[in-house]
């Protein structure tokens, strides 16, 4: 076991976000927030929010607001930059700034181009499995079992990667926590890290904040510590990436699971 997942920091370039939109962009305190995701390992760029409910944005609008982020997005120096959409267009302008990851939470299958514009980039891509979309994926999510469906699911558009030409080590899986699953479902997941593991490619865990992690009727606002929580459970199950909101907590986190494990 390496103890040592990437971190992947959330930079939401939109006004109606579960819990950060658009804090990055506009003063000050804009800047100071910014510094913390400057440590993360792959910043991923969302222009688009994908909360339960949220309705799609134009492409247009999409690329109008990553081009507002550009000037705070160059003085990024960590390995990865990653573009959040499902839009091959929002993808193409994206990889032409300088990105070179690709987080769609379709799997690539709201746009048939995707996988072409990541295969003649030789970008990375996360494919994530979501049942629904955003508009409408939490109203009664129903699986006839949560983890071998994900599984079948993920191995589909893997194969669909690959033999559209992506290469297996440029292929994240992301078995989508919050995307059309219950409470359960979420718990089901997270326990059974090492099942998506076993599929053959990294992994990456998105759980940040999200609503299964609240305890006492609290608001994302409240939820640091049980999200640093299971990010210290995936850590110890081998995780690969943890996508976050809280880079530095998370990384003290990883230092000290890291140190224990010795």
């Amino acid at each position: 076991m390496r103890y040592n997942p990437k971190i992947m920091g959330i930079l939401n370039i939109t006004p109606d976000s579960f819990y950060d939109g658009n804090k990055f962009l506009g003063n000050n305190q804009s800047i100071d927030n910014f510094t913390d995701l400057l440590k993360s390992d792959i910043l991923d760029v969302g222009c688009e929010s994908s909360r339960p409910g949220a309705a799609p944005v134009a492409i247009s609008e999409q690329i109008s607001r990553l081009d507002l982020a550009l000037p705070l997005i160059s003085t990024f120096k960590g390995s990865s930059l990653s573009i959040d959409t499902t839009q091959s267009d929002v993808a193409k302008y994206a990889i032409s700034q300088g990105f070179n990851m690709i987080n769609d939470i379709s799997a690539a299958t709201a746009d048939c181009s995707m996988l072409e514009v990541v295969s003649d980039s030789d970008s990375e891509i996360v494919l994530m499995h979501m049942q629904g979309s955003p508009e409408c994926m939490q109203l009664k999510p129903t699986y006839d079992n949560i983890i071998d469906d994900i599984v079948s699911y993920l191995e589909e558009r893997v194969k669909e990667a690959i033999d559209i030409g992506i290469d297996e080590d440029k292929i994240i899986i992301d078995p989508g926590i919050g995307f059309g699953k219950t409470h359960t479902d979420n718990i089901d997941i997270i326990k059974n890290i090492d099942r998506f593991k076993s599929i053959g490619f990294r992994v990456l865990i998105g759980h940040s904040r999200k609503s299964f992690l609240q305890y006492n009727q609290n608001t994302p606002m409240d939820r640091l510590s049980a999200s640093v929580g299971v990010s210290a459970y995936a850590t110890l199950h081998d995780v690969d990436i943890l996508r976050v909101h809280d880079v530095e907590e998370t990384k003290s986190m990883i230092n000290i699971i890291g140190q224990l494990a010795k």
